[in-house]
């Protein structure tokens, strides 16, 4: 339940805070005085998308910050997962919104992402608005509807659904694109065989390039790289510097022992030449094999010509060319058996369809045991609220998916289709709620539905706005006894303009706007015994309360 929630700087309400209790708790007040907004308000806690525009003129950050108390295992586990404070059962969640969309969310003094608030919150609280009862007219809903009664279940099924459809997609795009690939390959089999040959033909090694730029290079500049090589033997033999490297190590070992530093300078002069031993012998060597051939050196550069032609005629670099000779002989070697490889992947699809097709019909099976219990409970609650020969029932399409190839009736929610029928009067045929039912009957309809989902989901708060749209008279008060009713349950919270629901909550509450300073700016106050009397006599005669409507608001409070 929501225990408390401040307000500020939201909209036209500069800073509002309220204390809930238990039970039902209205909300009224002339139309634009603030009501929405602080359901609004309500819905940011709950996860709801944040707007800048939505920060009170000439202020810097709206924040809402509200504390709940919740009795559900699914909520601390969640928190738990995430890493969060679960030691008590209260969530503190506080909401920051700022014109520059700098926002911040804290659950329990940590900042936590929208998803998760959401997550979290849709085990907690319910909002009914009055586009939710739009929904009944509209059929694309009604599985989301079915949907929420058995969540979990629901998810789970729904999730392996999404990963064997996921599955099948990918088997049946392979086998599309084998069956392209066979024409393509078919119709340019001789092109490739000539390709394949003279590629072979080059005897392409991925090095080769390289390596052969580096010894043209070198045989290009042979007489500098022999004259510069021989300079540098002759220097080090006629010198006799290396020997005299080892002299002067020979000489530091007499004293090595005398400290510490000169056995260190003694180490490093003896490694330093046998270092420069073996730099010499590789220098010698490298003067010894230098080899100038003119006839090489043509062959080579022969070569590298060839192979940058063979780059431009395939507009490929080597590695690219050497990729491409392997995958056209790969597609060359399987055109002999590419019925095969196909009939292979047609029976992967065959599979894959077969799994995607058990898993929408567990998912058609739990939402017809769902849309059984949905029927039986609502036709009872219609029953309480004046809807009393009411019949409804939930059609499904059952169409099954029969062409592997076909996968159009594989659609993101599964493969059902559903109508919710209903009919209020005793000899008519039941008929689509989207063309047949009233604004009132819509109306007691949701009502019935939310009330069903309540228990389903162990809510601890609904609120309604306006959902006693389009009723009056006796159907108002047994709305509002209903209402009565889920509060039992859950907490309920109900903006309403109907007197007969007010009269019925446990609490009142009162939200009024006012100019002050050239600005407005909305408030709230706890109606009770003759402020709550006069509101109910206000809500039924309208601006001018008479003595009549004023009896009336005793009678209804009583």
């Amino acid at each position: 339940m929501l225990r408390y929630i401040s307000v500020r700087n939201f909209a036209i309400i500069e800073n509002i805070e309220v204390d809930f209790e238990k039970g039902m708790t209205a909300l009224t007040g002339e139309t634009g005085a603030g009501k929405s907004l602080l359901i609004d308000a309500i819905g940011l806690l709950l996860g709801d998308r944040a707007t800048s525009n939505i920060v009170r003129t000439n202020e810097d950050k709206a924040i809402v910050e509200g504390v709940f108390v919740y009795h559900n295992d699914r909520i601390t586990k969640l928190l738990n997962d995430y890493e969060l404070d679960a030691s008590t059962n209260e969530l503190i969640i506080r909401r920051q919104i700022t014109p520059n969309n700098n926002n911040m969310i804290k659950l329990n003094g940590q900042t936590i992402t929208l998803t998760q608030l959401k997550e979290i919150t849709s085990l907690l609280a319910d909002i009914h608005t009055q586009h939710d009862t739009h929904r009944l007219i509209n059929p694309d809903t009604y599985l989301d509807i079915i949907d929420g009664f058995k969540q979990e279940e629901t998810e789970q099924l729904l999730g392996q659904y999404h990963q064997d459809l996921k599955e099948y997609k990918k088997a049946k795009k392979e086998y599309d694109r084998l069956l392209r690939s066979k024409d393509e390959v078919t119709e340019k089999l001789d092109l490739m065989k000539f390709q394949q040959m003279e590629l072979l033909n080059f005897n392409l090694n991925i090095d080769e390039e390289t390596e052969l730029k580096e010894t043209v290079e070198k045989m290009k500049n042979f007489d500098r790289i022999y004259t510069t090589l021989s300079e540098a033997k002759e220097l080090l033999n006629s010198s006799f510097a290396i020997d005299r490297i080892y002299d002067v190590s020979k000489q530091l070992s007499y004293i090595e022992s005398y400290h510490d530093n000169y056995k260190t300078i003694k180490d490093r002069f003896e490694s330093n030449y046998f270092e420069l031993v073996d730099i010499f012998e590789e220098l010698k060597n490298e003067v010894d094999s230098l080899d100038f051939n003119p006839r090489l050196l043509d062959q080579y550069e022969t070569r590298l010509n060839d192979i940058e032609q063979l780059k431009r005629k395939y507009r490929k670099e080597l590695p690219q060319l050497i990729d491409y000779l392997e995958q056209i002989t790969k597609d060359i070697d399987n055109i002999d058996h590419f019925d095969d490889v196909i009939e292979e992947q047609k029976n992967v699809v065959k599979y894959t369809f077969n799994r995607v097709l058990d898993s929408a019909k567990l998912l058609r099976q739990l939402r017809k045991e769902t849309s059984h219990y949905i029927e039986q409970e609502l036709i009872a609650i219609l029953y309480d609220l004046e809807l009393k020969k009411a019949q409804f029932h939930i059609a499904f399409e059952d169409l099954l998916p029969k062409d592997y190839l076909d996968a159009s009736l594989f659609l993101e929610q599964g493969i059902d289709h559903v109508d919710f029928l209903i009919t209020t009067n005793v000899g008519e045929p039941l008929k689509s709620l989207s063309k047949s039912a009233s604004g009132g009957e819509m109306s007691r309809i949701m009502l019935g539905l939310k009330n069903l989902l309540v228990s389903s989901l162990q809510l601890s708060l609904i609120i309604f706005d306006e959902i006693d749209s389009g009723v009056s008279g006796y159907i108002a008060n047994q709305v509002a006894k209903k209402m009565v009713e889920i509060s039992t349950k859950t907490q309920v919270i109900c903006i309403t303009h109907i007197p007969q629901v007010a009269a019925h909550s446990d609490h009142h509450l009162f939200i009024s706007k006012q100019v002050v300073d050239g600005r407005t700016k909305a408030s709230i106050a706890i109606l009770k015994g003759e402020e709550r009397v006069k509101e109910i006599a206000s809500m039924i005669s309208g601006d001018t309360v008479s003595e009549a409507a004023v009896l009336s608001a005793r009678e209804l409070l009583q």
